[in-house]
């Protein structure tokens, strides 16, 4: 159930209720609330001189009185409109709270914390906004995954265990996270690579998540790009079954992650949640033809970081390539 508060709609059919002798409970039911939610709501907002009748305006006006006094409500309404105009500006870009919080205050001078343009969202989409579907997975509730034991086994496998610490320092490009991303009815698949130290990625099409087709699409991006591989780190998925024979087109050793630990792979399910902002769950990439503008736009390659001193990655890369 998504956590909201009670607005003047919901008052009102409580009186409604409550004038026809209604249960809390059944109330409570109604509105999607609990049962206590309604009884603190009653007793709050029921005055003495009312006689313990419940007014839905009085109630609603009582509401947004405690509310517009609150110490946590205050900061984000004496928010600046130039801020807001340009906090508006960089949710439009799927920037997060946290960068653009800083964005404001090293390029704008402007102080707004990260809570507090989190707040300004959510009152926002209580009063009908949709600012909050521009946030990191729009506010969705991340799926529990079910541990069904090894089911198959890959040969020869190496887990993450063995890799190089230097993968982890992000210090030195060369150590890509990768992954599938599923279309439409499994009927088209994205190979999805991202480069841990300065987060730049790859995506390429693929028919199917064949162990095969896996092996020829790294052929496919061995020879149109730039990355000099050092190490791979993937899903236990059997797409990636071919390692062997990836590793040898590379040139780079491939790593497996721990089984359900998607925190081995933290920087591409991230990535991979970005490209879904622009290709949603139930696209058919079959149909989309240039998926070099995803790979190349800004928000995919300029993304920043708390880690990275919030520095797009051009800068990263610059900083580092640079003696």
């Amino acid at each position: 159930m998504v956590y909201r508060h009670l607005n003047e709609k919901d008052r009102f059919y409580i009186e409604q209720r409550l004038s026809e002798g209604d249960s809390l409970r059944s109330i409570a039911r109604a509105l999607g609330f609990s049962p206590s939610t309604i009884s603190r709501e009653i007793k709050r907002h029921t005055p003495i001189d009312f006689k313990g009748l419940y007014c839905h305006r009085l109630t609603s006006r009582c509401a947004q009185e405690k509310r517009a006094n609150a110490k946590q409500g205050q900061a984000f309404r004496q928010i600046s409109e130039e801020a807001k105009m340009l906090i508006h500006q960089r949710l439009s870009t799927h920037t997060s709270p946290d960068v653009i919080s800083q964005e404001l205050i090293r390029e704008h001078d402007i102080q707004v914390s990260e809570s507090t343009i989190y707040r300004y969202i959510y009152d926002d989409r209580e009063q009908g906004g949709e600012l909050y579907k521009n946030l990191p997975h729009s506010g969705k509730p991340y799926k529990k995954k079910v541990n069904r034991g090894d089911q198959i086994k890959i040969p020869n496998r190496v887990g993450i265990e063995h890799r190089p610490a230097i993968a982890d320092e992000k210090t030195e490009f060369g150590h890509f996270e990768i992954d599938t991303v599923v279309g439409r009815d499994h009927q088209s698949y994205l190979l999805t690579l991202v480069d841990k130290a300065n987060k730049m990625c790859c995506i390429r099409k693929m028919p199917n998540k064949q162990a095969k087709t896996v092996i020829n699409t790294f052929m496919n991006v061995v020879g149109s790009t730039f990355f000099d591989f050092k190490t791979i780190t993937s899903d236990n998925g059997t797409e990636f079954a071919g390692h062997e024979a990836i590793s040898k087109i590379t040139e780079a050793d491939f790593y497996f992650a721990r089984p359900y630990r998607s925190c081995d792979r933290g920087l591409n399910e991230h990535t991979n949640g970005l490209i879904r902002r622009f290709l949603p769950k139930g696209t058919d990439f079959r149909k989309r033809r240039y998926l070099g503008r995803y790979f190349a736009h800004p928000m995919m390659q300029n993304r920043r970081a708390k880690r990275d001193d919030y520095k797009p990655s051009a800068v990263r890369v610059t900083q580092r390539c640079v003696p």
